[in-house]
Order: structure tokens, then sequence, then C-alpha cells
């Protein structure tokens, strides 16, 4: 299908990447766009050698937790805008290894019109994501949907709808290729299919550079 766009994790969703060579002592950061989730589970990983977490909340109650840094952003450009104002504001003193991600306490699966879905694909932890440099990669990126626009389509890797798939992988894509995701679907009243067209606007105006034509 034409104006195929892949979505990791359901837009950007969660993530890790290395703005430094592979080595001993480096330093991690785990960056959370939050919105009044609870936060409970980060107690995990604060304190831990060489791991930092910083909040960045958009919600009107502002949390304390001890040991985290947490700063107030206005509730604008869902998770995206928080990692990007995370890179740009720091891009001199990035940490070795980022993880950004939802602040909704990791877990496995999706069911639309959840607000607690973990987003994790069978046979993915968070901890693979907080551990830098995995197998020698310099990022830890699972796709887990895709989208056809403008019309909506979406796919979804067969790893976030069933549990204990004995060929299911962390690896970026299925390890079964095209069998390790489901049919095409559709909900009308999705975001993908509600405000496909200002999305693709949004990716001619700011990625491409280009005129939009309405298609990607």
């Amino acid at each position: 299908l034409g104006g195929l766009v892949t979505v990791p994790l359901l837009l950007l969703v969660r993530l890790s990447c290395a703005w430094a060579g592979a080595g001993e002592s480096l330093r991690t950061e785990i960056v959370l766009a939050s919105y009044a989730e609870d936060l409970s589970w980060v107690s995990a990983y604060v304190g831990k050698e060489r791991i930092d977490v910083t909040v960045y909340e958009k919600g009107q109650d502002f949390p304390f937790l001890p040991g985290v840094k947490t700063l107030p952003l206005p509730n604008v450009g869902r998770e995206s805008h928080t990692f990007l104002h995370h890179i740009v504001h720091n891009y001199d003193k990035l940490a070795d290894w980022t993880v950004f991600s939802q602040a909704t306490p990791p877990s496995w699966g999706y069911q639309i019109g959840s607000s607690t879905n973990g987003h994790l694909p069978d046979k993915v932890s968070f901890d693979d994501y907080v551990q830098p440099f995995p197998h020698g990669r310099d990022s830890m990126f699972v796709l887990n949907a895709a989208t056809e626009f403008p019309r909506g389509l979406q796919i979804t890797r067969l790893g976030m709808m069933k549990q204990g798939l004995h060929e299911e992988s962390s690896d970026l894509c299925p390890k079964l290729g095209a069998d390790g995701w489901s049919d095409w679907w559709f909900v009308k009243d999705h975001p993908h299919v509600t405000l496909a067209a200002s999305m693709v606007a949004f990716y001619h105006r700011y990625i491409a550079l280009d005129e939009d034509d309405g298609k990607p």
C-alpha cells in the first residue's frame, strides 16, 4: 500500500538511543512524558548507579518524587513534543544513553481506548531499553504498529496482541517478517483517521519540506 508510515510503539511511545560511543561508566537518563500518570513504578530506577530520571509533567498536579527531576511543560504536542523539547534544550549535555517513554507504567499490550496501555510487545521489557548498547547496537527501537495515510488503515505487531509467541523477539521488526503482523484494521473515530489530513499536512510542511498535495 502506498503512503505507509511506520509508527514505533504507537506515536513514539518508547525508544532508547545513544549520543556517545559505547564504553564503561556510561550515564543513562530515563525521560518520561507525563500527564498525571501513576509514577510509583519509577522508584525502581531512582538511586541506581549511573541512572538519572527526568519527568516532564503536562498535567495540572505537579508531582514530587524524591530523586527525580520533575519539570513542567504546557500540554501540547503529545509525547513527541516532550522528547524533542528534551533533546533541543539539553543538546550539549545529553546522557550517553537516553530512554524516552510515556509515563504510563510499562507493561505488555495495547487496547484501543485504554489509558493504562503499557505498550510493550511480547518478549520485551522496559529494562531492555534501559540497558545501553544492547547487542552492540546504538539504539533500542521496536516497531509495533504502522499506519497507511491518508486512509488511516493500521496494522499491529502480533506480539502486542498475544503473549507467549515462540517466534517473537525484541528486534526492530517481528522475527516472522510479514507473518508477525496482524491484518489491516480500521476504526473510523481513531485519531489516525480523524486527523489524517493534518498529519499529512504536517509531514509535508515540516518533514518533506514540499507542497502538500494531500498524499504522503
